[in-house]
């Protein structure tokens, strides 16, 4: 049995992951942290979260895909100019006692981002999808179980040219990605 979990993202170009890869590991270093070397192969910033799916189970299967199909579709519909995506805040989300994704966050700086996931959730809306009102805008390095206090954190990121349709498949570790658009 794998658990899925579908969402969209924006996923930054190979050199980018490696230099946020490079910043993650000096992290570690700098607050004697435990975390693993990083995966930027997984590095991403979450637009909508589209739920999860057990594929053992058929009326979930079905359900999967015909939540896909919509998202698609809703994607497919999207007219949006690539975004940049900067962060400007270094912090730990502490809403559970471990394990504590530790994030690039960030305020105005993100702002095109928050305008892309409103736009995109306008068109998964008219497609007849249900998506999450609340936003938070990151980018994961890592989970530690050592909390990092917020604070000013300058990181210079990415242009988005591209959203993506990610599979999450859970305790695996791995990211597949589904389909893909371009922002123009």
């Amino acid at each position: 049995m794998t658990v899925h979990a579908l969402f969209f993202c924006l996923r930054p170009d190979p050199a980018t992951a490696a230099r946020l890869g490079a910043i993650s590991d000096d992290l570690v270093r700098r607050f004697g942290l435990r975390a693993k070397a990083s995966r930027t192969e997984r590095l991403h910033v979450t637009l909508h979260h589209l739920g999860w799916y057990d594929d053992d189970q058929i009326d979930q299967a079905e359900a999967m895909t015909e939540v896909r199909q919509l998202a698609e579709a809703g994607a497919a519909s999207l007219r949006h100019a690539p975004v940049r995506v900067d962060f400007d805040q270094l912090l730990s989300f502490t809403r559970k006692r471990r394990n504590l994704p530790l994030v690039l966050g960030g305020g105005a700086c993100l702002d095109a981002v928050r305008r892309l996931r409103s736009a995109l959730g306008e068109c998964l809306h008219l497609g007849g999808l249900r998506t999450d009102p609340h936003f938070t805008p990151h980018l994961t390095l890592f989970y530690d179980d050592l909390a990092v206090e917020p604070q000013p954190f300058i990181v210079s990121g990415w242009t988005a040219t591209d959203l993506v349709l990610m599979d999450s498949l859970q305790g695996q570790s791995r990211h597949v990605e589904l389909a893909r658009w371009p922002l123009a």
